[in-house]
């Protein structure tokens, strides 16, 4: 039979929705007792997905449906899900006791394993998570040098306590010369004087930095950095002249590993070739359990330790150091070996190499960037440096194409903007994920336009 009138198209949100019926149904319920329904990590529209178990690099949804798993829970899950070897860790921890109000033993074999991978930490502590290592490891800067101010980088997030949650995505029209940043809150109820404690810097501008902290040098306590690995191009000459111009002006070094430690056995500071005064930890440090971690000089890091009186500096809390984290940790990294890093590693330049040539190819306006086993793609033609040409790119496209993905089994992170490689991954998800960025573009309307 003949169609008379061209049939409607049917939207991305439509498949989405017919696709996932009973994620819909769980959004709708969580929502009655949860304020937005899930933490905001969570979110897209029109609803999240609420996923049923993982295995290995996959995911499977409350539909029967499976992922292969891009966003390996905020680039936490290195090993995958389910790994042999976390499992055993974790189920021998528990069968001696989830908590057990005292050291486990475990914590100090965690501590020893990554005070031997990084040359930087002469001593660590455990903590809960990346918002607490940061807010410790300031504290600890401030009491150290007896300065008040930080400063940190545009778009930089380094967890949700006050002094950190400035300026991490600020309109642009607010945010003031790209050469010297204003200091935006990011969320309301923060301290009224959070803002003005707080020196924002740009990305990749050598110049604006040095003036910045050299005039600012008598009151800042540190400057806290984290280089965005999988988010921007890594630029290592910034990175060493970020750690030249602290020291120079005798401001600590705050480096936020809580991403980049999966880039190498020694992570993103033995990546760059620095030294970093301390050093903040999370992720994949826990496998994939809840967990924190800061450390560095022992001159400052000993300044915490109370066994012989009272120092005035004091770190602790019911669930640091954890035993079950400590047990998940261990386990991961033992897994984490040369040939594991030149594995991840690879698939991931492999990875990025596809994307822009599939870009390239189709006359997209678009790049995939990233460090190690992280990527990120960003719809803009714009060459990014910073957080203003991040803020330029088109972030709604982004959102039609994660949804494009799903549809064909695919489960980056919601924007596209944190993504990351698992051990279990080979060439054929890697370049399956090329595949589907092929298609998935082409299901965007916009692309038709200028597709070669």
């Amino acid at each position: 039979m003949e169609k008379t009138a061209a049939e409607p198209e049917v939207s991305l949100e439509d498949l989405y929705r017919a696709g996932s019926p009973r994620s819909e149904a769980a959004f709708e319920r969580v929502g009655k007792v949860m304020p937005g329904g899930v933490k905001g990590a969570y979110f897209y529209r029109p609803y999240p997905l609420t996923m049923e178990r993982g295995e290995g690099c996959y995911l499977y949804d409350v539909d029967g449906r499976r992922f292969v798993d891009f966003n390996t829970h905020h680039t936490a899950l290195v090993l995958g899900h389910r790994h042999p070897a976390v499992l055993a860790a974790v189920e021998a921890q528990m069968a001696r006791g989830v908590a057990l109000s005292a050291p486990a033993g475990n914590e100090v074999e965690l501590a020893e394993e990554m005070c031997r991978r990084v040359a930087s930490l002469e001593r660590i502590r455990f903590c809960n998570s990346g918002t607490e290592a940061t807010l410790h490891a300031i504290r600890l800067a401030r009491g150290v040098s007896g300065r008040p101010r930080i400063a940190k980088f545009e778009g930089g997030y380094h967890g949700s306590h006050d002094v950190v949650e400035v300026s991490v995505a600020p309109p642009v029209e607010v945010a003031g010369p790209e050469t010297e940043p204003h200091s935006v809150p990011a969320a309301g109820g923060m301290s009224p004087h959070a803002a003005g404690e707080v020196i924002v810097l740009p990305y990749n501008d050598e110049d604006a930095v040095g003036r910045l902290v050299t005039r600012h040098r008598d009151e800042l306590a540190c400057v806290i950095f984290d280089p965005k690995a999988g988010i921007l191009p890594p630029q290592e000459m910034f990175v060493r002249a970020v750690r030249e111009i602290t020291r120079r002006n005798d401001v600590l070094l705050i480096f936020d590993e809580i991403v980049g430690f999966r880039v190498g056995m020694g992570g993103l500071q033995e990546y760059y070739g620095i030294v970093p005064d301390l050093t903040t930890y999370g992720k994949v440090i826990g496998g994939g359990l809840p967990v924190g971690a800061f450390g560095g000089r022992a001159d400052m890091m000993d300044l915490l330790d109370t066994s012989q009186g009272s120092t005035g500096f004091f770190q602790s809390g019911t669930f640091s150091g954890h035993p079950m984290a400590m047990a998940a940790g261990l386990a991961t990294l033992k897994q984490l070996t040369p040939e594991a890093f030149a594995h991840l590693n690879g698939l991931g330049d492999r990875l990025r190499a596809g994307l822009n040539d599939l870009f390239a190819r189709k006359g997209i306006a678009a790049q995939a960037v990233g460090t190690g086993s992280l990527f990120s793609v960003h719809f803009t033609g714009e060459a990014l440096v910073n957080y203003r040409s991040l803020a330029h790119a088109d972030k709604e496209m982004a959102h039609r194409v994660f949804l494009a993905l799903l549809e064909q089994g695919y489960f980056p992170s919601n924007d596209l903007s944190m993504n990351a490689l698992s051990l279990p991954m080979e060439n054929s998800h890697v370049d399956g994920l090329v595949d589907a960025m092929g298609k998935a573009v082409a299901r965007v309307p916009e692309f038709q336009l200028t597709g070669g």
